[in-house]
């Protein structure tokens, strides 16, 4: 039985209003003779009412030319086949699946010949809305004008195909939404060959040979989204993440964000802790009906098949570096400006790679620079940026991760890399939390920060306001991070310096870092209420303790747990997950003692200095961590003093001595478990730049030999923290010197490399006051409770 002898079976999806008197041309979208022979079929029954022969034409040049004859209209018709496959979800369909969506068309035309054949439900012929050739003509020359080099059957062909995105989306949903032949519509755009003219004056190149440079790039980043191949997808990244997590997201919040898409073009702006955050998004979104994003991705994942996959699903593969290539940035700029004019919705990391301290890393302002600079000239109003935090309770990939910080190189991605990271997403990893902070209108945002900021030039006004409004972003990633139990339990060890403890000091330890959550009412508040009792504790110690970063021991009178052998920067990393909500009380507690030691001056006002102590620590800080501008700031530190003293201000200056008793008769103290390996790698590369006087330094020799230096340092004990002994820390503390001029040769910079080291050196004496002091009370509330 041939294939079209089922084809009277298959059904035919006309579109609104659909009248079937009017003469027609149909030009079909065939990519295989099965499709081609349906096609046919379906040209029957479509003019069965209309008097002489249906024209049926795969070009537009062929479309326009039948349609002179007559006041025939154009419909363009497409076979779109369905799901079924009973075996879908498992790895053996996924396989074929992904196998099959890269098959020639040889392969692909003899297996729709048996799905026809064998289930001729599972296709269907859909028509696209007609249009008579007058208004092909008329919609050309609105859109793109007679100097266009584009001629009016290529535009024919993507109006197409456009009519029929349209109509197949009625019964796939917006998830499939999808551009279509974006290279040809964005490079036949007056403006855009107008631009690239002036760009190629700026250059000194031919016009054509850059416009033909900028076609040749927008071919390498243009995405082709199709129906198969996103099905395909989807079930990969399940795959991949749903044997070791359960996804956790708040529906509420996803029809927040459906109802928003509906309305704006969305920017999605994750934080990036895992190779599995674009696949956790992408099954996500698609799960809950959202269209899907356009991801920018490095070109080093577009290795086979993932490369030519993702190609397919929405995936715009960039290059790592073309700082010096200026038609790749226009191009660039243009092609993100032209997805989100069509709205559609993006999605990258704004920290640009993974962070391998688990806290999240300053913001990368290439790509919102592009993003700025096309919503700015295509005044788009309407963009919307979606901070997404993504949040796992434990990685299989952060041993890899931190091993880079003791120097280790990354290893190089390619199949088989992608072969063994599938294998390695199997275990009990607990839940993967994806959050969305609150949306920011864009355009708007960054008007009011230009307006708001300092008297400077139109060009660094708006650079300033657009690093203000990326740090806002990142702040509101942070604000919908949540604590997580193995967070608050890495946080309580990691201040034990080598110390283990047993469950009941460990559930010490805990109480006050919960009293903070509540008191501040923490998202993730609800689970870590489960560390309250004796059970909850021993759970999140056990599937750390599963995965090799803790260790109990059991010989004793009584269990004791501490962190693993060379476990250190793996706990950080889920420590640090959920460091920032601890980080303002740090910052109080260092203020505190500093008030509490320090002879003032006379006619201090001592809440003033601790208050300007405070900043001078934030400043220590702020290549580590995102603060909020100088008077939210100054609300947030007394918001922090309120939860120790309520009344403190009732009690005149005098008392900001007295706060810091207070703060430690709390059993709240939280500077040394928050802070500790932080200073401590400054420390390092303060002296190690102290011990160079005034030589200029190399950025690259400083880490190497810090390393060094603190595997000394960690020997003698000069610094107990070994998370401390790290290049990623060491690179941060690296660009804090240089912004005080302190790796650069200048006048005086022995002294003022010195006096660096000592401004470090008095933060790190009082963390160890703190930590002491928190020591002894425990040991001797243990010793009360024993």
């Amino acid at each position: 039985m041939s294939p079209t002898a089922n084809a009277s079976r298959v059904e035919v999806v006309r579109p609104d209003g659909w009248s079937p008197d009017a003469p027609l041309v149909l030009l079909a979208r065939a990519e295989t003779a099965v499709e081609r022979d349906l096609l046919r079929a379906a040209a029957r029954e479509l003019g069965a009412t209309v008097a002489g022969d249906v024209p049926v034409v795969t070009t537009g040049d062929a479309a326009i030319a039948a349609s002179r004859d007559g006041d025939r209209r154009i419909a363009p018709v497409r076979v779109v086949w369905t799901d079924g496959d009973a075996d879908a979800g498992r790895p053996l369909g996924l396989l074929r699946d992904l196998v099959s969506a890269g098959e020639p068309s040889a392969l692909r035309n003899r297996r729709q010949g048996r799905r026809v054949r064998r289930d001729p439900g599972r296709c269907l012929v859909v028509v696209g809305a007609p249009a008579t050739i007058g208004e092909l003509e008329d919609r050309w020359n609105e859109r793109l004008g007679p100097s266009t080099s584009d001629d009016l059957p290529r535009f024919v062909e993507r109006q197409a195909d456009i009519a029929l995105e349209r109509a197949q989306r009625r019964f796939v949903g917006e998830r499939y939404r999808a551009p279509l032949a974006v290279v040809d519509e964005l490079t036949s755009q007056p403006a855009f060959v107008q631009d690239a003219a002036r760009l190629a004056g700026d250059l000194g190149r031919d016009p054509a040979g850059v416009l033909a440079d900028a076609r040749a790039y927008l071919e390498e980043m243009a995405t082709q989204q199709q129906k198969v191949a996103r099905d395909v997808w989807v079930r990969w990244a399940r795959f991949l993440y749903s044997r070791a997590y359960e996804l956790q997201v708040d529906p509420q919040a996803m029809e927040r964000l459906r109802e928003l898409s509906t309305k704006h073009p969305i920017v999605f702006l994750p934080s990036h802790r895992s190779n599995l955050d674009g696949y956790v998004m992408a099954a996500l979104l698609h799960d809950h009906g959202l269209p899907p994003n356009h991801t920018l991705g490095g070109i080093n994942m577009a290795f086979w098949p993932i490369g030519a996959l993702g190609r397919r699903v929405g995936v715009i593969w960039i290059r790592r570096t073309f700082k010096s290539n200026e038609i790749y940035k226009f191009t660039l700029r243009r092609y993100l400006g032209f997805l989100v004019s069509k709205r559609f919705n993006l999605e990258w990391y704004i920290e640009g790679g993974r962070s391998r301290t688990g806290k999240l890393l300053p913001p990368r302002l290439g790509l919102f620079n592009y993003l700025a600079d096309a919503v700015e000239e295509l005044d788009i109003e309407d963009v919307h940026v979606v901070p997404v935090s993504i949040t796992y309770d434990e990685l299989q990939e952060v041993a890899e991760m931190t091993t880079e910080s003791r120097g280790h190189k990354k290893p190089a991605e390619g199949l088989r890399w992608m072969m063994d990271f599938a294998r390695s997403q199997r275990g009990t990893f607990g839940g993967v939390q994806v959050t969305f902070g609150e949306p920011l209108a864009l355009s708007p945002a960054l008007r009011e920060r230009v307006h708001d900021g300092p008297d400077l030039d139109e060009k660094a006004a708006r650079r300033l306001a657009r690093s203000k409004v990326a740090f806002e972003i990142c702040t509101r990633i942070n604000r919908a991070t949540p604590v997580t139990p193995t967070s608050l339990v890495t946080l309580a060890l990691l201040g034990g310096e080598d110390r283990a403890l047993t469950l009941e000091e460990l559930r010490t330890a805990l109480e006050p870092l919960l009293t903070h959550v509540r008191a501040r009412d923490i998202p993730g508040r609800e689970r870590a209420e489960a560390l309250t009792t004796a059970e909850g504790v021993e759970r999140a110690v056990a599937t750390l303790r599963g995965n090799g970063v803790v260790e109990t021991f059991t010989d004793g009178p009584e269990p004791v747990v501490r962190i693993g052998p060379a476990q250190e920067l793996v706990a950080a990393f889920y420590r640090n997950t959920a460091i920032h909500w601890f980080l303002t009380r740090a910052i109080v507690e260092l203020a505190l003692l500093g008030a509490a030691t320090r002879e003032p001056d006379a006619g201090e006002d001592p809440a003033a200095a601790a208050l300007e102590d405070a900043f001078r620590i934030r400043d220590l800080l702020k290549f580590e961590f995102f603060f909020p501008e100088k008077d939210a700031y100054k609300a947030e530190l007394q918001a922090e003093l309120a939860l120790i003293d309520p009344d403190w201000r009732d009690h005149g200056p005098d008392r900001i001595t007295e706060l810091g008793e207070a703060a430690a008769r709390s059993g709240a103290l939280m500077a040394h478990r928050v802070l500790r390996s932080f200073v401590e790698a400054y420390l390092i590369v303060a002296d190690h730049l102290a011990r160079q006087g005034d030589a200029p330094v190399d950025a690259d020799e400083v880490v190497r030999r810090s390393l060094d230096l603190g595997r000394q340092y960690r020997l003698q004990r000069i610094v107990t923290s070994e998370e401390a002994v790290s290049s990623h820390l060491f690179q941060s503390a690296l660009k804090l010197a240089a912004n005080r001029g302190l790796v650069e040769h200048a006048p005086g910079l022995a002294e003022r490399r010195a006096a660096f080291a000592a401004e470090v050196r008095d933060v790190q004496r009082r963390l160890r006051g703190i930590a002491d002091f928190d020591r002894t009370r425990s040991r001797a509330a243990a010793r009360v409770a024993g």
